[in-house]
């Protein structure tokens, strides 16, 4: 099972109910190792929130959730991500929580092995010393591991090639790479501690399968690049993408493809986000049927819903307003949400503008997916054709750039498409 970016003691918006949740993820991930009896558990990096401040109910939480894997007798394989790091630590020269886990016997903590000399043999690590370069759970399926390296990542795989290649020339049955790292391409943000899958290709013919940690959104590439994403929702900008889990992936090593991969979803809370743009709204009252009617509407979407978890409500006011943003009452947008939605959290921000003022400022605090939806009302509602249908055309429309950046097929885009026409003309 590979799972990463598990993010222990993470008090969202500063809520305890949301570090729970953390939690109860990870417990989850657990429970879906032992029913599925896996031979050992990948987590690629960032156990914990913050090595910096960790608290000690989250690393006593860490300790008891692994037992239940030790005394199944499923050995856990972690890299060490860049929330793992405790505080004043040189670069992996110190103790830290995972060597903590390692120590207690709960976890194998797999060290990078680029910094070896020439020639040197790595270590394994194994039931006696759970610390080492690499490890073979299953004899023939060595397992090595790189944890977060930031700008010096690109550096580090180029060594890690050569090193490997001398290491695994007799040729194992199946190998594992596992890295906490991001991969150009496959994320809205681009950061100097990426790697290209270009630059993994010299990989391809030592490792059958490449399992990551780091960004929090699901992806895989060409059956060998596996991210499963994080289990819980670390952003609300994330919400609209695939639900992040784990993946239970089945050897066969006298198949073609050696694996088999299946994408298992976390249950999670889940988050209601919506922008409302005063640019198209008269007066407060018209924004405030505007609010009812989507808090309604949302409500009827989680009657059906069997997660008994309160939502995490988001709104947001942007736009340049037709008349003074001052005048919206929030505190009655909040009764409003907590009487139909009953919201775990309600999230309020009024970023409009006063009449006459460019809305360029707002865009410094609105996430990536609202200036996107702004950006196309405004384009969809200046067309004649379309601006009678404009949240239908909208949605359409984020939801194929969507699918062009998942790399969806054409004929996916064009049934997305399809569809929108036939929700209007029927």
């Amino acid at each position: 099972m590979h799972m990463a970016d598990t993010h222990l003691g993470f008090r969202q918006y500063g809520h305890t109910e949301r570090e729970w949740d953390f939690d109860d993820a990870f417990r989850w991930a657990i429970d879906q190792a032992l029913a599925s009896q896996v031979d050992f558990v990948l987590l690629a990096g960032d156990l914990f929130q913050s090595g910096s401040n960790l608290q000690a109910i989250t690393f006593n939480n860490a300790v008891a959730h692994l037992e239940h894997l030790r005394e199944a007798g499923i050995p856990c394989l972690v890299v060490e991500g860049n929330h793992d790091l405790p505080p004043y630590r040189a670069y992996r020269t110190r103790f830290g929580w995972v060597n903590a886990l390692a120590e207690a016997s709960r976890l194998v903590y797999l060290l990078d092995a680029t910094p070896l000399e020439v020639g040197a043999e790595p270590v394994l690590a194994s039931d006696a010393s759970r610390v080492g370069h690499y490890a073979e759970p299953i004899p023939g399926v060595p397992i090595y591991g790189i944890g977060f390296n930031g700008a010096a990542t690109r550096a580090v795989l180029e060594r890690f090639e050569k090193f490997v290649s001398e290491q695994l020339a007799h040729n194992p049955d199946y190998a594992v790479l596992m890295m906490h790292t991001g991969v150009d391409g496959r994320t809205r943000e681009r950061a100097s501690g990426n790697i290209s899958v270009s630059s993994m290709r010299g990989l391809r013919s030592q490792f059958d399968y490449v399992a990551l940690g780091h960004y929090h959104m699901k992806f895989d590439e060409d059956n060998w690049l596996f991210n499963p994403g994080s289990l819980e929702l670390t952003s609300q900008d994330l919400a609209h993408e695939e639900t992040g889990g784990i993946y239970l992936v089945t050897v066969d090593t006298e198949a073609v493809p050696k694996h088999r991969v299946e994408h298992v979803a976390c249950p999670r809370r889940s988050f209601v986000h919506k922008a409302f743009s005063l640019a198209r709204t008269n007066d407060p009252d018209e924004l405030y049927g505007q609010i009812e009617e989507f808090l309604f509407g949302e409500r009827e979407k989680g009657a059906s819903d069997t997660n008994d978890k309160k939502p995490v409500l988001s709104i947001v006011l942007a736009g340049t307003s037709r008349f003074e943003p001052g005048l919206v009452d929030t505190q009655h947008i909040e009764e409003l949400s907590r009487r139909i939605l009953d919201p775990l959290l309600c999230r309020i921000a009024n970023r409009a503008l006063p009449p006459g003022i460019a809305a360029f400022d707002e865009a410094t605090d609105m996430s990536r997916r609202d200036l996107e939806e702004q950006v196309l009302e405004g384009l969809f509602e200046s067309h004649p054709d379309f601006s009678k249908d404009l949240t239908h055309w909208t949605n359409a429309t984020l939801e194929i750039m969507d699918a062009g950046l998942k790399q969806g097929a054409a004929d996916g885009i064009c049934n997305i498409l399809g569809n929108a026409r036939t929700a209007l003309t029927g």
